[in-house]
């Protein structure tokens, strides 16, 4: 993992819904990186997902193989971090977290700066760091 600055990650409110009002976490961390619409990002995942024969969209992967597709890739399991104790460069990540029972989240992390409806995730412990590769 790049540690190379000793930035805090911020918080800020974003929030995307499909027409219907619903939001689901992966697909709103993917409307944010890779600025593409709701519905698009659904699609694509619906369509790995029948492409792989995983039980849902939101099977690891899933998301795992559309961020592949989209030069995103795994940088490391990381155990008994919360994400707001993260240090990171100034890239593009996603950091796959949970609260350590039942709750599993995907957020978005942009120079520094998390992006989600709640700013509750910030506590949240990391168990996989996705950085995306702007250098193709």
């Amino acid at each position: 993992m790049n540690t190379t600055n000793n930035k805090t990650i911020n918080y800020s409110h974003y929030n995307i819904t499909n027409k219907d009002g619903k939001s689901n976490c992966v697909i709103r961390s993917f409307c944010k990186l890779y600025n593409k619409d709701y519905a698009d990002i659904y699609n694509e995942l619906c369509n790995i997902q029948k492409e792989l024969k995983c039980d849902s969209y939101n099977d690891i992967p899933v998301f795992e193989k559309y961020m592949s597709n989209n030069n995103t890739y795994y940088v490391e399991d990381i155990k008994d971090i919360k994400i707001k104790d993260l240090k990171l460069d100034n890239s593009s990540y996603i950091v796959l977290c949970w609260d350590k029972n039942d709750y599993y989240h995907m957020v978005p992390i942009i120079d520094n700066v998390l992006y989600d409806k709640d700013n509750n995730s910030l506590e949240l412990y990391i168990l996989k760091l996705y950085k995306q590769n702007t250098n193709d």
